[in-house]
């Protein structure tokens, strides 16, 4: 199920959206969970960064769409975003915030669903990786499996690191994150980390070797490791 957020500032036009989604899931057997704004300030207000797909208009009355967009990208670097324009030209600007598309106004239900059959190919993809919800600072933020080196406990805190930069989150534990990344090839090195195998460099001694690290390796989880890495490296072949 998408969560789908709509960011339009005229009726109709908005109306019509939601309209184009109603009869995009009765055809294509889907179901949406979809929310409106009417201005881009709207959606960023407690942005929790977890939507699938925006569909963003570019001119607004109080924050433009490219703007928000922008703003967007600083917390969620994984949404899907489609631009809602009456203007190709800024179709052109709108590969800076790295969206998938763009919409001419009046939005006809063909175009419509050429969009949102991109959409599909894409979260197609995502399924076979993870976004979990992670703190950026104050700010919340989601990171994918693929992105992250390793996972480590320090206290009460978890932290992620990944090829983007150090995450935090409280309340997790170690236990339940290994069961819920394991399908997606993460091990436990030792009591407190959790090591992606995609990232793997090396296994020397007490050490796992990934981008930036060397991580402990205990002896208790060595030969439960090692068989994990042996049969993941022997699958990618």
């Amino acid at each position: 199920m998408l969560k789908i957020a709509i960011v339009e500032d005229e009726k109709q036009y908005q109306a019509s959206l939601v309209e184009h989604l109603s009869k995009f899931e009765k055809l294509h057997k889907e179901q949406f969970v979809v929310r409106t704004f009417y201005d881009g300030i709207d959606i960023l207000d407690d942005y929790k960064a977890d939507y699938d797909v925006i569909f963003l208009d570019i001119h607004m009355k109080h924050q433009d769409g490219m703007t928000t967009a922008k703003k967007i990208r600083k917390l969620d670097e994984n949404v899907i975003i489609i631009f809602i324009t009456a203007l190709a030209q800024y179709a052109i600007e709108g590969y800076k915030v790295n969206a998938l598309d763009f919409i001419l106004k009046p939005v006809v239900y063909e175009q419509f669903e050429v969009a949102m059959e991109k959409v599909l190919q894409t979260c197609r993809k995502y399924q076979r990786e993870k976004q979990i919800i992670v703190m950026d600072g104050s700010a919340k933020r989601k990171v994918s499996t693929d992105e992250i080196f390793y996972i480590e406990v320090i206290g009460h805190e978890m932290f992620f690191y990944t090829s983007h930069g150090v995450y935090h989150q409280k309340g997790l534990t170690l236990k339940d994150m290994s069961a819920e990344l394991e399908e997606f090839h993460f091990v436990k090195s030792g009591q407190s980390q959790l090591v992606n195998l995609r990232y793997v460099e090396k296994i020397s001694g007490d050490a796992v070797s990934v981008p930036g690290a060397d991580i402990y390796l205990s002896r208790s989880r060595k030969k439960e490791f090692i068989e994990a890495f042996a049969e993941y490296v022997g699958m990618e072949i």
